[in-house]
């Protein structure tokens, strides 16, 4: 079975567990969470249940895990990407697609995204909101430093309501997009129109 994605090893995530959380994403996308098994992992990540069981207790904790890495990759991308006095289009879009990585593809293209996308609201609630909080702020700091250093306008609004509602879009785009890369073609366009109300 080939994973959907590479994921990046964290400076806590080992080289065995991100194994583990890219051949579970592939499983969850390839047969839906419910139906997929520890079975299924073990084997998808070339290993047994039992050294499974050594990471993971269960799917949920490995689902809770996947969704901590792919939020802490997403918010060191979106740091990287929103470098003070980038061009605003240029930090804009490179900032929206800091979320585009394997979670989002396995979301949109798998025939089980639909099933994926209510799991995360319930399973792993706690590390969503805490992830989404963390990207509202890096956002934040970066709207706020460059409103202060007068390249673009927030036109009244503070700083992380602007944070929210970029981030809004973002799901926006995600919920109407037809596949993967609609999403990236939306997203781009989103972050264009973002930019020119941001303008002085």
């Amino acid at each position: 079975m080939n994973s959907l994605i590479s994921m990046q090893l964290l400076p806590d995530t080992g080289e065995k567990e991100a194994r583990i959380l890219n051949a579970a994403l592939s499983v969850f996308a390839l047969y839906g969470y419910r139906r997929s098994s520890m079975e299924d992992i073990a084997k998808a990540a070339g290993m047994s249940r039992a050294a499974l069981y050594q990471h993971f207790r269960n799917k949920d904790d490995i689902l809770s895990r996947g969704v901590e890495a792919f939020f802490a990759l997403a918010a060191q991308d979106l740091a990287a990407a929103l470098v003070p006095a980038r061009p605003v289009v240029e930090a804009l879009r490179e900032g929206c697609l800091s979320q585009t990585g394997g979670l989002a593809q396995a979301l949109l293209d798998s025939p089980h995204g639909e099933e994926l996308m209510s799991l995360k609201l319930g399973t792993t609630q706690d590390e969503i909101t805490a992830g989404n909080g963390h990207l509202v702020s890096i956002w934040a700091d970066w709207l706020a430093q460059e409103a202060g250093a007068g390249r673009i306008t927030l036109h009244g609004a503070a700083p992380a309501e602007v944070a929210e509602a970029i981030m809004a879009g973002q799901h926006g785009q995600k919920m109407i997009a037809s596949g993967y890369e609609d999403y990236l073609s939306r997203l781009r366009i989103f972050a264009e129109l973002m930019a020119r109300g941001l303008r002085p």
